[in-house]
């Protein structure tokens, strides 16, 4: 098809025009699998520009998300729009995303169900490791939280917590380097550590000396 037989569909224009962070209730543009060919006309308007359309079942959001081809750089890109973020809550985070969304992934459940954490099952299993000498680990877990709700990663009902909209846009290679990105803050404090007691012990040996 050449440009001149192109005819664009205005209401497929205006419904990819709602994306503006990623994703779109479903409340606001209806079902729009029930239209196959405005459904298609929307797929194909994004995938021009480079995007998959998702429509994740069990939830309440139509998301857009950059395809694998185009994704070469998701963790620089990742780290500059989420600034805010540090280890512990990239850490939370990949936990998440664990436990929320690669159970459908694997097939371990149905793909429409509805899985939730808690934050009281979240402090049992993981608050310790979060903890700082300042803080409560319920206080601490919490505290992390916020963020990752605050930029959509995560829905919170009450006590419940659900993936949001923008866990959906994360490739497993973005949670990977994520990952790695986590694992070498721990080795560098590490390292930092033995550093400092080193130290110690050649200052307390001149000392004796």
């Amino acid at each position: 098809m050449n440009l001149s037989e192109f005819k664009p569909n205005p209401e497929a224009q205006r419904i990819c025009s709602l994306f503006h962070y990623g994703w779109v209730s479903k409340k606001e543009v209806g079902n729009l699998e029930t239209d196959i060919h405005l459904y298609r006309d929307v797929q194909l308007y994004f995938s021009l520009m480079g995007y998959e359309l998702l429509n994740p079942p069990g939830t309440e959001w139509y998301i857009i998300r950059l395809k694998k081809e185009f994704d070469n750089n998701a963790f620089d890109y990742f780290q500059k729009r989420n600034k805010v973020l540090d280890r512990r809550h990239l850490a939370l985070l990949t936990i998440i995303y664990a436990k929320l969304i690669m159970p459908k992934k694997l097939g371990h459940v149905e793909e429409d169900a509805v899985i939730h954490l808690t934050i009281d099952q979240i402090v049992f299993n993981y608050g310790e490791k979060f903890r700082n000498a300042k803080q409560h680990p319920q206080t601490a877990i919490q505290h992390l939280l916020r963020p990752l709700k605050k930029y959509y990663y995560i829905m919170v009902d009450k006590d419940k917590i659900f993936p949001g909209p923008a866990l959906y846009m994360l490739h497993n290679d973005l949670l990977v380097e994520l990952c790695e990105f986590i694992i070498q803050g721990i080795t560098d404090n590490l390292k930092a550590l033995s550093q400092i007691k080193e130290e110690e012990i050649v200052k307390e040996d001149e000392v004796n000396d």
